[in-house]
């Protein structure tokens, strides 16, 4: 069972838990000539729809890749989500609504079965998770290969690799030459070939891969394969042929894209704005009591085509705390203060950049801007950093949901990579996922320094 069925049944299996919740509630609580998706069609579909999509922004179908304790937690902070929303709605339409005993006895039933489905599934789910058997096609970047595989497609088995290149401990045994991937493929029974930067492919060995692909054996490059499974696109494996070529990358050429941008990211920051006025107040007056100094923090930042603009956030340091020159935020920096690190957990020192959305100088969803220092020192040392400029920097990103905050040369390394997958496949449905993600990650931090 590959990824997208297995989350794709876990959706599933919690709508069913849903469902079944609200017939043993109308059994139990309704009188007998009243039906609960008939009579209470609204109220229905409100608990359903609010309840899934909690389930949806926290990311609750890790299940068997995460600690069934984590499980709990993330569904017991959802199914929180789901009352507060779906309450919300009941109090806007008092005609589709469920009275507060039946509310609370379906909050119960769905918390409780949607926990036991995922019980059972951290004992037994390994008998109905498919193991990919890969075969390498080459040797070069085989390491980053079985790193990756080991990370996102933990039960992937590297079994050996084709070719004639050196001895790599990472690409395994040596299973047959490198002009017969297809029959060594079929013969050690793989399910997946990765064809590595050395990959010998001539005209007779590509016609048989397609072939073969098209009668369902997985056939993918690493790019592709990073890609597609790690949401990333690594900076050591393209060229500039590459990004020529490669479909994506093209935001500036659509100018209906572009637009349509620009409105969503107009609404949503003043509605965003006019909603966490008062968070903001509080923040300001917590951020002057504890600590002299400006609330707001202004900072020169790299933005569209490198030019610069003010940023603004709320203070969440020392006034002194870059007396010595500026330097990386490190994991316990002193130099934040009580109120800051807080802030900074749940990202409220990143609201007043809802006033860059507005005038322009930022848009929602798009690569983090950096200190012009740092963009000069990384460029030296990261190829294609400047593709990040070709955007619009965001006040959230692709890499900010996906990886923790960044503190050194590496960290920017891996954090180029998803923001070039994101700029890449900037759509609107991947800005909505990450919109979605960030309200997961808001709930339960990652990395915030």
């Amino acid at each position: 069972m590959n990824d997208n069925i297995r989350n794709s049944l876990f959706r599933l299996l919690d709508a069913l838990c849903i469902l079944i919740a609200l017939y043993a509630i109308g059994e139990i609580m309704l009188p007998d000539e009243y039906s609960v998706l008939i009579d209470y069609t609204g109220a229905s579909f409100f608990t359903t729809f609010f309840f899934l999509l909690s389930f949806y922004v926290l990311d609750c179908y890790s299940v068997g890749e995460e600690d069934f304790r984590d499980s709990v937690a993330r569904v017991g902070v959802a199914s929180v989500l789901g009352v507060i929303a779906t309450g919300f709605t009941f109090y806007s339409f008092e005609s589709w609504r469920f009275d507060r005993a039946t509310f609370l006895l379906l909050l119960v039933l769905v918390v409780a079965m949607c926990l036991a489905w995922r019980m059972v599934w951290h004992r037994i789910g390994r008998r109905f998770t498919t193991r990919h058997r890969v075969v390498l096609v080459g040797v070069d970047r085989a390491g980053k290969v079985r790193a990756l595989l080991a990370q996102s497609m933990p039960h992937a088995e590297i079994l050996g690799y084709v070719g004639e290149g050196g001895i790599d401990a990472d690409a395994g045994p040596c299973l047959g030459p490198s002009y017969d991937p297809l029959g060594v493929a079929r013969s050690h029974g793989a399910t997946m070939l990765v064809m590595l930067p050395d990959a010998p492919l001539d005209e007779d060995i590509a016609r048989e891969l397609l072939r073969a692909k098209l009668g369902g054996l997985m056939v993918v490059d690493i790019r592709t394969l990073y890609e597609h499974v790690a949401g990333r696109i690594p900076v050591s494996l393209i060229r500039d042929e590459w990004l020529l070529m490669e479909d994506g990358f093209n935001l500036n050429t659509q100018g209906s894209m572009q637009r349509l941008k620009r409105v969503f990211d107009v609404l949503t920051s003043f509605v965003l704005l006019v909603l966490t006025l008062p968070i903001m107040a509080v923040a300001a007056l917590v951020i002057r009591l504890e600590s002299p100094g400006p609330v707001i923090y202004k900072q020169k930042r790299v933005g569209l085509q490198e030019k610069e603009f003010t940023v603004l956030k709320f203070r969440s340091m020392t006034v002194d705390a870059e007396k010595n020159g500026a330097v990386w935020a490190q994991k316990g920096d002193t130099r934040v203060t009580k109120v800051g690190k807080f802030i900074r957990k749940v990202r409220i020192d990143e609201l007043p950049q809802l006033w860059n959305v507005l005038r322009g100088d930022m848009s929602l969803i798009g690569p983090r801007p950096e200190r012009m220092q740092f963009v000069r020192e990384l460029e030296k040392v990261i190829p294609y950093f400047y593709v990040r400029h070709t955007v619009k920097p965001g006040v959230t990103g692709w890499a900010q949901v996906c990886y923790p905050y960044g503190a050194s040369i590496e960290d920017a390394r891996y954090k180029l990579e998803y923001d070039l997958y994101y700029i890449k496949n900037m759509s609107p449905l991947l800005d909505l996922k990450i919109v979605l993600k960030t309200v997961g990650v808001i709930l339960f931090p990652k990395g915030a320094r």
